[in-house]
C-alpha cells in the first residue's frame, strides 16, 4: 500500500510540475524567437531601403556588397526579387520554390509585413525565413528575402529546457523524499498497526491493542473502535472460559460423590443383570469425569498466555515415540519413525508433546492394529515461509471425506468409534494449542488407506554460526 500511495503522489506531483514548467519553457522560447525576429526584421527593413534605391536606379553593386557581407557575417542567405518575383541579386543560392520561402515572398509582394514565426524547439531544424516588402511611393518594387539558421536560438531554448527539466526532477525528488514519504509513513503507520493487531486477534491473542494517538483523526477513531471491540471480545471469552472452568470444577465433586454411592450399591445388588447395569453406570460416571477433565484442560489451554519459543522437534518427537513404544508393543502394533537430527521449530511450550500424545493415542485406538509411522521433515526450499511438519500416519480404515471435514470439532466422534473410550475433545484441544503457537493441524486420507495427521509448525530462524540442515 505504501508503494501505491507513493506512486500516486509521484504522479500527481509530476503532473503539477509539468503543468507549471511547460508555460515557463514556452514563454522563454517565445521570448528567444521574438528577440531573433526583431533583429532580423530590422535587418530586413534596412535592406529594403537599400534595395528600393537599387531597383529604381538599376545600380545594384552596393546592394550586392552589403548582401555578401551580411551573408558571410551571419551565415545567412540574402536575395532581392523584383515585383515579378525575379531574382535581382542573391548572396548564396536561394530556392524560391521552397514552400516556406515561396509563402513568405508572396506575402511580402502583396505588401504584407513579415509575421513572427512560431516557437523554435531544439528538434525543429527549419530555417528562419523573413521577407520584407520593398516600397517606394506606395508602390511595391519587390521584396528582400533573408533565410537564416536557427541553431543559436534553438541552442538557447535547449539550454533553458535542460535547466527546467533538471530543476523539475530535483524538485520532484525533494518533494517525494522530504514531504511525500514522511506523510505516507505517518498515514500508513496506524494502518500497519491495525493490520498487525487484527492478525494477532485472529490468532486468538485478544489482549492485543493499538495506539489511539497516531495518524489522522479518522484512523485514531478507528483504533479506538478496534480497542473497544477487542476489549469486548476478550471479556466475553474470559466469561466463557470462566464458566466452563467453574462448571467443570463444580460438577467434579458431585460426580465423584455420585460414583462412590453407585459403587457402594454393589454389595446390595444380587441380581446379575442389576450388577451389569451398575457397572455400566460406573463406566458412564468415569466417562463423564474424563469429559469434565477435558473441559478443564481446554479452558486452561484457552486461558494460557504462554509465548512461543524454539523447540527441538527432533528431540521431542523421539522422546514421545520412545514413551509410546511399550504401549504399541503391548498391542502388537508396529511403530516406525523417520526423524532427522537438528530440526527445530517455533511452538508453545509442551504443545508438540501434547499433540503427539493425542495423535499416537488415536492411531493406536482407531488404527485397528495397522502399522503406524511417525516422520519429521522440513518444507521444500523456496517456500514462502519455511515450515516443519510432524506426521503420524496409520494404515487403518481411516475416515471418510465427510468425517474428515468434521474431525477436530469439539465432542465430535465417528459413529464407528462410539464404543471406543474417549471424549471427542482430544483433537479439538490439539488443534487449538497448535494454532495458538502459529501452526496448524492437517488431517488427510493416507494412501492406499488410513489416516495422515500432520502438525505443521513455522521453522525456527537459523542462528549465526549454526550449520545448515541437510535437505530432506
Amino acid at each position: 500500500m505504501r508503494r501505491r500511495l507513493l506512486v500516486i503522489v509521484f504522479v500527481l506531483v509530476a503532473g503539477l510540475i509539468v503543468a507549471l514548467s511547460l508555460p515557463l519553457v514556452r514563454a522563454t522560447a517565445e521570448r528567444t524567437v521574438q528577440s531573433s525576429f526583431i533583429g532580423r526584421a530590422e535587418d530586413g527593413a534596412w535592406f529594403a531601403d537599400l534595395a528600393a534605391t537599387a531597383l529604381e536606379s538599376g545600380r545594384t553593386g552596393r546592394l550586392e556588397a552589403a548582401a555578401d557581407r551580411y551573408a558571410n557575417l551571419y551565415d545567412s542567405r540574402v536575395a532581392v526579387v523584383d515585383a515579378d518575383n525575379e531574382t535581382v541579386i542573391a548572396a548564396r543560392p536561394v530556392d524560391l520554390e521552397e514552400p516556406q520561402v515561396r509563402s513568405a515572398l508572396l506575402l511580402a509582394l502583396a505588401d504584407r509585413p513579415p509575421e513572427q514565426p512560431g516557437v523554435w524547439w531544439p528538434w525543429d531544424d527549419r530555417p528562419f525565413v523573413l521577407a520584407e516588402p520593398v516600397r517606394r511611393d506606395g508602390r511595391v518594387l519587390g521584396a528582400v528575402l533573408i533565410v537564416s539558421p536557427t541553431e543559436r536560438a534553438r541552442s538557447e531554448v535547449a539550454d533553458h529546457l535542460t535547466l527546467v527539466v533538471l530543476g523539475s526532477l530535483a524538485a520532484l525528488v525533494v518533494v517525494v523524499i522530504a514531504v511525500a514519504a514522511p506523510v505516507v509513513r505517518w498515514v500508513l503507520r496506524p494502518v500497519h498497526d491495525l493490520d498487525r493487531a487484527t492478525h494477532e486477534v485472529a490468532l486468538g491473542r485478544l489482549k492485543t491493542r493499538v495506539s489511539e494517538r497516531a495518524g489522522a483523526p479518522e484512523l485514531r477513531r478507528l483504533a479506538n473502535h478496534f480497542n473497544v471491540m477487542a476489549d469486548s471480545m476478550h471479556a466475553a471469552q474470559e466469561q466463557q472460559r470462566a464458566f466452563v472452568a467453574q462448571a467443570s470444577h463444580q460438577l467434579r465433586n458431585p460426580l465423584t460423590a455420585l460414583r462412590l454411592r453407585v459403587e457402594n450399591l454393589e454389595e446390595f445388588v444380587n441380581d446379575p443383570r442389576g450388577l451389569n447395569e451398575l457397572h455400566f453406570a460406573v463406566e458412564e460416571a468415569d466417562r463423564f469425569g474424563e469429559m469434565l477433565d477435558g473441559l478443564l484442560r481446554l479452558a486452561r489451554a484457552e486461558a494460557s498466555e504462554a509465548e512461543r519459543a524454539q523447540v527441538d522437534v527432533s528431540a521431542v518427537v523421539s522422546h514421545r515415540v520412545d514413551a509410546w513404544r511399550a504401549a504399541f508393543a503391548s498391542a502388537g502394533v508396529p511403530l516406525s519413525t523417520t526423524i532427522p537430527d537438528g530440526v527445530s521449530a517455533l511452538s508453545l511450550p509442551d504443545s508438540l508433546d501434547h499433540a503427539l500424545d493425542t495423535l499416537l493415542d488415536n492411531a493406536l485406538k482407531f488404527g485397528e492394529g495397522a502399522p503406524v509411522d511417525v516422520s519429521v521433515h522440513r518444507a521444500p526450499a523456496g517456500a514462502a515461509m519455511e515450515t516443519v511438519e510432524v506426521t503420524v500416519r496409520d494404515a487403518g480404515p481411516g475416515l471418510t471425506e465427510e468425517e474428515l471435514s468434521q474431525a477436530g470439532g469439539r465432542f465430535w466422534r465417528s459413529t464407528r468409534h462410539q464404543n471406543v473410550r474417549g471424549t471427542g475433545l482430544g483433537l479439538a484441544l490439539t488443534r487449538m494449542v497448535v494454532e495458538a503457537g502459529g501452526g496448524e493441524l492437517l488431517l488427510a486420507a493416507a494412501r492406499p488407506h488410513g489416516l495422515s495427521a500432520t502438525v505443521r509448525l513455522p521453522a525456527a530462524p537459523a542462528l549465526p554460526g549454526d550449520p545448515l540442515p541437510d535437505p530432506l
